[in-house]
């Protein structure tokens, strides 16, 4: 019972607030509820397609790279 309150936890939802043209939330809403899916449904299954294909590790590394590059041109 203790591990099954404790996934709970680790598991709770957050919120994002980021702003779109009223225009396209009004046609991502409607293209919504034709599909008979909720708004934060979409977005968190579109988020976790982005995640998945992504290699977080090697863009990690390269942004390190860049970001040491940038640094020594600046010195």
């Amino acid at each position: 019972m203790r591990n099954i309150q404790n996934q709970q936890v680790l598991e709770r939802d957050d919120y994002l607030r980021f702003r779109l043209p009223e225009a396209l939330k009004e046609r991502f809403k409607l293209y919504c509820y034709l599909k008979g899916i909720t708004m934060s449904d979409t977005v968190r299954e579109m988020i976790e397609e982005v995640l998945k294909n992504e290699d977080l590790e090697k863009l990690l590394q390269e942004k390190l790279i860049e970001e040491k590059l940038r640094d020594n041109s600046k010195e």
